[in-house]
């Protein structure tokens, strides 16, 4: 009897932003702060994870991408949420898909923003903000609104907080969003990855 191979998969038509991050530029960043993000981020990357325990396929995913995971996820909820504020889509009518691999021979760095037919954003409104000059300002405005947080300081300076203490600097005022629009459960995710004075990825952008 043959045996037949099934991905199940779903056909959605909508539209959405794709973003691609520069390896290079990644471990560009990395290596000058390597000691500040290492030990910013060891017991995710160190631990060891029990494969019974609940939420052991979420902690092994974060510890598999490392840093890399933090930073992509950190930006895509960053620019929901710059989207929501910006150009009026509420993210429940947003969706991610995140591409974040450190295998050597798939290499992947990027996320999907999109929205499905029948939402908001579906009539051609969410790709015109993905033109250049317009996404762009989207994007300074956005780690510009991450500085900030209402729960700051205890959010900023925060060693772990949400579900298992997968989060570091995010919580509901700044970098949370629906649960129907996060991938991982808003799990993973560090908006001082993204804007530290110190350490912060796109820390030259924003001055």
């Amino acid at each position: 009897e043959e045996e037949l191979f099934v991905l199940p998969a779903n056909e959605t038509f909508g539209e959405g932003l794709f973003f691609q991050f520069n390896d290079k530029e990644i471990n560009n960043w990395i290596q000058p702060n390597k000691i500040t993000l290492d030990e910013r981020f060891k017991r995710f990357l160190n631990k060891e994870i029990n494969i019974n325990q609940q939420g052991s396929s979420i902690m092994q995913k974060i510890k598999n991408n490392g840093v890399k995971h933090f930073l992509i996820h950190s930006f895509s909820h960053m620019m929901m949420r710059e989207l929501e504020f910006s150009c009026g889509y509420p993210t429940a009518s947003l969706k991610e898909r995140l591409y974040i691999s450190t295998n050597p021979e798939k290499q992947m760095s990027g996320l999907l923003i999109y929205t499905a037919e029948g939402s908001e954003g579906s009539m051609g409104g969410l790709v015109s903000q993905g033109e250049p000059a317009k996404i762009l300002e989207i994007i300074k405005k956005g780690l510009e609104r991450s500085i900030n947080c209402s729960s700051d300081p205890l959010c900023w300076e925060s060693d772990g907080q949400g579900i298992f203490d997968l989060n570091l600097s995010a919580c509901f005022s700044c970098s949370l969003v629906s649960e129907t629009a996060c991938e991982e459960l808003n799990l993973g995710l560090d908006r001082r990855v993204l804007v530290d004075e110190e350490f912060g990825y796109f820390k030259n952008l924003q001055s």
